[in-house]
């Protein structure tokens, strides 16, 4: 009888820890807006942004699936954001063109900031991948998105990688 109540109560506190580790495990793959001084991008639901990753990137974000088939050790959607310091928006948008196969470009201006968009394929651990980049230079400063997609998407992992590569602007 000595060990029922606070056997009792340590279960009691097992559960409300796992609780509440399960609501924030689910809340990080919410929608979310992230901006700082220098971009913009909103991280679609389904995707966990990366705190203290690479420092090398500027933003990290990956979906919780992965690819189906010989793509399922690969996450079926990686987002990430460099900055370049002193490389031009045409140098960046050839560099891209070569780094993919099949590469198709188009060009657009938002708020009066023109962006170079870059689609192509490529292959990752003999896997095949759609890669998208966005470009752009702010300052002296050159930001690019880079979108990976493994596999056939259906039409809500689609819509995840279109609404990160159209969300993203620089400042």
């Amino acid at each position: 009888m000595e060990l029922l109540i606070p056997g009792l109560i340590l279960v009691a506190l097992m559960v409300y820890a796992s609780t509440r580790i399960k609501k924030t495990a689910a809340a990080a793959f919410e929608p979310e807006t992230i901006e700082t001084d220098e971009f913009y991008i909103e991280k679609p639901e389904g995707m966990l942004h990366v705190l203290n990753g690479d420092p090398a990137k500027e933003f990290e974000s990956y979906s919780k699936e992965y690819g189906k088939g010989a793509q399922d050790n690969i996450r079926q959607i990686r987002a990430e954001i460099i900055k370049i310091k002193g490389k031009s928006l045409s140098s960046a948008a050839a560099d891209a063109m070569r780094a993919v196969d099949s590469p198709s470009k188009t060009d657009e201006v938002i708020d009066g900031r023109k962006y170079s968009v870059v689609e192509g394929t490529s292959e990752e651990r003999e896997v095949p991948l759609a890669v998208t980049y966005k470009l752009a230079v702010s300052g002296d400063s050159l930001y690019q998105l880079k979108v990976t997609s493994a596999g056939e998407l259906d039409a809500d992992a689609e819509g995840r990688v279109v609404g990160l590569v159209s969300s993203f602007t620089v400042k």
